[in-house]
């Protein structure tokens, strides 16, 4: 997923940065509410982590009615260290999906980070079918004619990047940013091999099978 962090904290920042992007996530900080509406507004996320307390003119609570005022549905977590339920509601009313008092649980942040995964994949739908692949958003597994299938960390990220977005066409900069972030380290040919092996665990035949690569494009999943 590609995560906006709009918090004020740079140590917090950094860690949760660090943490998310083991995660395989990527994450865009913005230390006010300022710059940080500007980029929900112009960028797109799939998630937006937003602190209620911000310097400057705009805390979290108007960062969040702002951009739903504009018709952005991101998801967003409001994070906080107000305890007081009246702040929460005030949160919740502007339009957050989700919250977290501080300090809160890293993992508690993953496991929700997760469930809105497993809901966004496919539209919510909790199983996938593909002609003889099916694959369980909810538990990660996936079958080929009924037999498990064993996909590394990296393949399910790259087809759970896929059948989130069916029919589309996805270019090779966004697959590469999505699975690797800013990690120069990977070979100019990831892509394809990393294409190559997932086509052949899950028996996708390179011309006839629903995975497509687009010449010049990029690479696109159909769903029938």
């Amino acid at each position: 997923m590609k995560i906006l962090l709009i918090e004020d904290d740079k140590k917090l920042c950094r860690l949760l940065s660090e943490c998310l992007g083991d995660e395989g996530h990527i994450v865009e900080a913005a230390h006010d509410g300022e710059w940080g509406s500007l980029l929900a507004r112009t960028s797109d996320y799939d998630l937006i982590l937003l602190d209620v307390m911000l310097p400057g003119e705009l805390n979290g609570v108007d960062v969040c009615r702002l951009i739903r005022q504009e018709g952005i549905t991101t998801p967003v977590f409001m994070l906080t260290a107000k305890k007081h339920i009246t702040d929460r509601v005030a949160g919740l009313d502007a339009g957050a999906d989700d919250y977290l008092c501080k300090p809160f649980s890293i993992a508690e942040l993953k496991a929700r980070i997760r469930s809105l995964q497993r809901r966004r994949t496919a539209g919510g739908v909790p199983e996938v079918i593909i002609g003889e692949v099916t694959i369980d958003t909810a538990t990660r597994g996936v079958t080929v004619k009924g037999k498990p299938v064993d996909l590394t960390r990296l393949e399910y990220r790259a087809l759970e990047c896929f059948i989130s977005h069916p029919g589309k066409v996805l270019p090779r900069a966004i697959l590469e940013e999505y699975l690797w972030g800013d990690n120069t380290e990977k070979s100019d040919s990831a892509i394809e091999s990393l294409i190559k092996r997932l086509r052949r665990h899950l028996g996708w035949d390179v011309k006839e099978g629903p995975l497509e690569t687009i010449r010049g494009e990029g690479y696109r999943l159909k769903i029938q």
